[in-house]
């Protein structure tokens, strides 16, 4: 997979081990941990809703656990971004707690605060009480964006990859030859990046999953920007196009941002925040990721096909890859839905 591709986890998973993580949570924190729900159980890791006891107070926060064979960042790494986004101004949870080998448990943990809110995708959409409050949250997260991209290179942890046009499409090139799937819709794709380059750009600090479901919505708008381990230093165009794919649209293919907002709205933001728009680079963008997500689902599927993996999940990924080969077919010939 590129850099931060989505991978099966381990047969052994830290959704298994809830009492063991809250002792290794005790541990890394410094005090008695209670882990009091399951937010969420992805690909990449496990999402627990958490209380720290310390003497006679209780502090709600979450708890990240990855499973160890994943490709994300180090978690130190992702706790330096945060701090790093939200000395940009971006909103983001504290950090509370981090390891990259959490004790008795041997896998990476984030501890943060809990921001109050709404994060399910289709809860976001239905809490819109109107087009205002869709373009307005489109707005807002335009302004976080171009925020975010005032983190240069020089700033962003060495230990993320940097990533040019040309190696990306070679790592979606490798990745994609190493399934054994011949993908005909992908391959156009990749042959079309190739065929149609844009400028190199500065490179600047993205998070290059920021989109409805990773981010927290509450009455006023954006809350918080959540789940930061597939970051990467790279053009910051990125960002925009991942957040306008159909696949986080959830239905509502008439407002491209989310499901909830317009173009028009985002790059309002983005600009009226101090970043620079280039819809070439945009649409380049939408189709290298949305390429990558369809091999990343492929390689998912393939996981548990193998039996890598026993996770009905990632086999449930693979009926998902025929739609982003649309998405990419229609990216290639009509350009970008605005």
């Amino acid at each position: 997979m590129p850099p931060g591709a989505p991978r099966p986890p381990s047969r052994v998973t830290p959704m298994t081990q809830t009492e063991q993580i809250a002792a290794g949570l005790g541990e890394l924190v410094g005090a008695e941990v209670r882990v009091t729900g399951m937010a969420s159980v992805g690909a990449q890791r496990a999402t627990f809703f958490i209380d720290i006891l310390d003497d006679s107070t209780s502090t709600p926060a979450v708890a990240q656990v990855s499973a160890s064979v994943l490709g994300s960042v180090p978690a130190s790494a992702e706790a330096d971004m945060l701090r790093l986004a939200d000395r940009a101004g971006v909103p983001v949870p504290d950090v509370i707690a981090v390891s990259d080998d959490l004790p008795g448990v041997g896998a990476p943990a984030l501890v943060v605060s809990r921001i109050e809110g709404r994060t399910v995708p289709r809860h976001i959409l239905r809490g819109l009480t109107d087009e205002a409050a869709g373009e307005s949250l489109a707005h807002q997260c335009g302004e976080a964006f171009a925020r975010l991209h005032t983190i240069g290179e020089a700033q962003a942890p060495a230990s993320l990859p940097r990533l040019s046009h040309t190696a990306y499409v070679d790592d979606l090139e490798a990745k994609l030859d190493a399934l054994d799937n011949v993908r005909p819709a992908v391959r156009a794709g990749l042959a079309w990046l190739r065929a149609n380059p844009v400028p190199e750009a500065p490179i600047t600090l993205v998070h290059a999953d920021f989109r409805n479901g990773n981010m927290v919505v509450d009455d006023n708008g954006l809350a918080a920007v959540l789940d930061w381990e597939l970051a990467q230093v790279a053009d910051p165009m990125q960002d925009l196009a991942w957040m306008c794919l159909r696949t986080w649209r959830f239905g509502n293919d008439a407002k491209p941002v989310g499901g909830f907002g317009s173009v028009a709205a985002l790059r309002s933001g983005y600009e009226s925040a101090g970043g620079s728009w280039r819809d070439d680079a945009i649409h380049w963008w939408s189709v290298a990721r949305c390429a990558w997500w369809a091999i990343g689902l492929a390689g998912q599927a393939a996981a548990f096909t193998s039996g890598l993996t026993d996770a009905i999940m990632l086999a449930a990924s693979g009926r998902r890859v025929p739609e982003l080969e649309y998405d990419l077919l229609r990216l290639i010939a009509d350009g970008p839905t605005n």
